[in-house]
């Protein structure tokens, strides 16, 4: 997953494609990039499954699924809530080591 979105040009294929269901042309045209560089991030999201494509006439249609992406929320909140336990607890004992040097 983190190679997935580790690219800035997947990150925005993700982002556009968050805003709604695109065209590869349509994807082409709002990055400006070669069609070929459109396909083959698409190629790796797909693989990921944060995107999934649907056939109209001759063009896909890509569409974003963010499901993917909640084990990566999940360990970021976790990771969020640890630091910030942390954070309280050294506040505190700053808070007690200045009202100490103040006595």
């Amino acid at each position: 997953m983190f190679s997935a979105i580790g690219h800035s040009r997947r990150r925005d294929l993700v982002s556009v494609l968050a805003e709604g269901d695109k065209r590869v042309s349509d994807l082409v045209s709002e990055l400006g990039v070669a069609q070929s560089t459109v396909s083959e991030h698409l190629g790796v999201l797909r693989s990921a499954g944060l995107v999934e494509s649907r056939k109209d006439g001759r063009e896909r249609v890509y569409s974003f699924d963010p499901a993917p992406l909640r084990d990566v929320t999940d360990w970021i909140s976790r990771l969020e809530s640890f630091w910030g336990e942390r954070h309280r607890r050294l506040s505190l004992l700053l808070e007690t080591i200045d009202t100490k040097d103040e006595k």
